[in-house]
């Protein structure tokens, strides 16, 4: 190895992006000291035990096309690594369709005529890309150019809103090329006739999945992190990042019982959300930069957690809710996933998602209230919960970037002023302000402790984004002149497939 590593590395935020940035740390032996506010790891990908049950705050599922974190994936979990066989639905209007789409599935479940208005729709879509083409802008052109407006209407629109709050027409086109990159009607065609030809990752019929849920990777990251020497400090929260001439200089903190304390180091690297980061840097950055992080709005997620007694209700990893009258957006039952989620085989882990902002009447409703929504509105959907063994109420603030028009020159502003420091890069899916995968986030982590560590510039800002850094293919062996490449992933990979 070579390059000059830091005798401490401070990592800010205990999810998928810290997580793995400590654990790169310690294999090549710096001693990285993690500050996380909540009271466990693994962020919004963690797990809940309770009563026997366990839960992960939303459906996680990790698929990869990058041979690197799929091998680190795979070493860490184990025995405890699951193959998972993908089962999604979308509920509408009291009908259920594939989810990866299947053309005659989304076509004639809606009936014959409205499944002739929009194969139409789709043509003239077709026909205006070719005759008149016009600036795809939004999400909504994003989506409609690909499969018309009635399919975008029934299969994207209301699903889009209910998660993000905002008229599909302020989304922008780029969330739709990360998220969905690669699908079209005619792409789910081709699947439908050709399914072993390799597609976008939005089809992927198979995903692999820890015994013990999407949290147990982050603690078993974090018991390597430890036995290797390095610190992860749980209920610790992040107050101010102090710095002088474009290089922090320390991170001063709070514990539950508001003791503060402070933390310096040689790097230091921040998956909070990236407004949180602007704001708590001392002293604070200029007004064009602190405008830019004001215009920036991240969604809330609450998730309900019911455990049910009795049979399954579905065959389903997880349904989404596109139906208008229904306020949930997603539903998972985590027994699909893997069976040791349940502590009896009588009884079903479910988390029942809904999506608000800071001083909605879903974010400000009592957790009994948003129990008893979530088990009338799965009776609404024909699926009688039965006898409710338990429940309760997981609430995540700043949970999803809200990639709206004008929030990548907002990025692009910050960007410029956070990369003029010398110790500091942000990294995972809030701390870019990026709405990324589990995959995605852990790659983050991994460039940035290489670059925290001297062994090269690997830039975390293009994960997803240039084609070198996206899912397909192992890690870019390309870093600065002079510097070497380091895989960091352990000496013995383990194929996951």
């Amino acid at each position: 190895m070579t390059g000059l590593k830091p005798d401490r590395l401070v990592v800010i935020g205990a999810g998928p992006a810290g997580m793995a940035a400590a654990l790169e740390a310690v294999r090549h032996g710096a001693a990285p000291v993690v500050v996380e506010r909540l009271d466990t790891v693994g962020g919004l990908a963690r797990t809940v035990a309770r009563g026997g049950q366990r839960y992960d705050i939303g459906p996680h599922r990790f698929f990869t096309l990058n041979d690197e974190v799929r091998r680190l994936f795979a070493e860490l979990c184990g025995p405890d690594l699951r193959q998972v066989k993908r089962i999604t639905r979308i509920f509408y209007r009291g009908r259920y369709f594939n989810y990866p789409l299947t053309p005659f599935n989304a076509l004639f479940g809606l009936g014959m005529i409205a499944a002739l208005r929009a194969l139409a729709s789709y043509v003239a879509a077709g026909l205006r890309r070719r005759t008149r083409p016009a600036p795809i802008e939004t999400f909504e052109d994003w989506v409609v150019d690909r499969f018309g407006h009635r399919l975008y209407a029934t299969f994207f629109k209301t699903y889009t809103e209910k998660v993000w709050g905002i008229p599909c027409q302020r989304i922008g086109a780029s969330w739709a090329g990360q998220r969905i990159k690669g699908l079209s009607l005619l792409v789910a065609i081709r699947n439908a006739w050709f399914p072993h030809r390799k597609g976008p990752r939005t089809l992927a019929d198979a995903f692999f999945y820890p015994r013990l849920g999407a949290g147990q990777l982050y603690d078993k990251m974090r018991a390597r992190v430890v036995a290797g020497g390095g610190e992860v400090r749980l209920g610790t929260e992040t107050v101010r990042l102090r710095h002088r001439d474009f290089r922090i200089v320390g991170v001063d903190c709070r514990d539950a019982a508001g003791a503060e304390t402070a933390l310096a180091g040689d790097f230091y690297l921040s998956s909070a959300p990236l407004t949180d980061l602007v704001a708590q840097l001392d002293p604070p950055p200029p007004d064009p930069v602190r405008d830019a992080a004001a215009g920036l709005r991240y969604r809330h997620h609450i998730g309900v957690k019911l455990c049910l007694e009795g049979g399954a209700l579905f065959p389903d990893n997880w349904i989404y809710v596109h139906s208008p009258d229904l306020r949930m957006a997603r539903i998972s039952d985590y027994a699909n996933f893997s069976p040791d989620m349940s502590g009896a085989p009588t009884r079903r882990p479910l988390t029942v998602e809904y999506f608000c902002s800071p001083g909605d009447d879903l974010w400000q409703s009592p957790d009994d209230a948003l129990i008893a929504r979530a088990v009338g509105e799965l009776r609404r959907m024909g699926l009688a919960p039965g006898r409710v063994a338990d429940a309760f109420v997981v609430r995540s603030e700043k949970a999803y970037p809200v990639i709206e028009i004008g929030s990548e020159d907002r990025i692009a502003t910050i960007k410029a002023y956070l990369d003029r420091f010398e110790n500091l890069l942000p990294i995972g899916r809030s701390g870019m302000f990026k709405y990324n995968n589990q995959d995605h986030a852990i790659a983050t982590g991994l460039y940035a402790a290489r670059t925290a560590l001297g062994l090269g510039r690997f830039d975390p800002w293009l994960v997803n984004i240039d084609g070198l850094y996206q899912e397909s293919g192992a890690f870019p062996d390309h870093v600065a002149p002079g510097a070497g490449a380091s895989r960091g992933v352990g000496a013995t990979p383990v194929a996951a497939d």
